[in-house]
């Protein structure tokens, strides 16, 4: 299936590593010319050199004048954008204190800041050149989303559902749509030796670990114009969570 993103334009937040690494690899290799954006600059590099003619940009998304700057200069160089890919966020704290006692001030804010709030950067910046034409907006939020446990991990990812439906209601009658995805625990080049986790992961009803390259997939179909009408809603890639029913 021809997914027609031959040509198209996209910009990965958080593009040097995981997830967004992922689907800058398989945005390429649909044809679409990528722009990865991260805060680290060494890291972004050796995530270019592994694709053919990617640019790279470099950013914090707690910044909101670097990445205005960034998110120009990724359209300049690629000379327009149709697709933003939000991936950029810190890692999930699986490990860390639940609960109102192990709720630290500074990491929830820093967690929103960088997550909702700098997707919304994202996207306040790339918005002109999405409209130039209609485009697609893809945010990477979290199966925390769905469960308690981690009021940080809850509400960070929370948010991100309510910013996409926000976006897809104000940019969606101007030909731009915006859809939310939930990974569950996804095998990346961090944790894929980790037998621990492995096995966590594997804790779903397909009974198997789900890779980032499976993540990346699902996400570039929903980037292509074939998923047009998938607007505003929540897209579970998480192999599926056994006993939850979502309406």
């Amino acid at each position: 299936m021809d997914l027609g993103l031959s040509g198209a334009r996209a910009l990965v937040t958080g593009g040097n590593r995981g997830i967004g690494l992922a689907t800058a690899r398989r945005l390429s290799a649909e044809g679409a010319r990528v722009a990865l954006l991260a805060r680290d600059g060494e890291a972004l590099e050796r995530a270019a050199a592994s694709l053919e003619g990617a640019v790279t940009v470099q950013a914090d998304t707690t910044d909101d004048a670097a990445v205005r700057a960034a998110v120009e200069r990724a359209a300049g160089e690629l000379g327009g954008l149709d697709v933003v890919v939000n991936a950029a966020a810190p890692r999930a704290s699986g490990g860390r204190t639940p609960g109102l006692a192990g709720l630290d001030d500074a990491e929830f804010l820093v967690e929103m800041d960088t997550k909702a709030l700098g997707y919304a950067r994202v996207v306040r910046a790339a918005s002109a050149y999405l409209l130039d034409g209609g485009g697609r907006i893809v945010n990477v939020s979290g199966m925390n989303a769905r469960k308690t446990g981690s009021i940080t991990g809850s509400v960070r990812n929370i948010a991100v559902v309510a910013l996409t439906k926000n976006l897809a209601d104000e940019l969606g009658p101007q030909g731009v749509s915006a859809v939310c995805v939930h990974p569950g625990l996804t095998v990346t080049e961090r944790n894929a030796d980790d037998g621990d986790y492995l096995v966590k992961a594997a804790d779903n009803a397909l009974g198997r670990a789900i890779t980032a390259d499976e993540v990346a997939t699902a996400v570039t179909f929903l980037c292509s114009p074939h998923a047009a009408i998938v607007n505003g809603g929540v897209v579970t890639l998480d192999g599926g969570r056994p006993g939850s029913l979502w309406a």
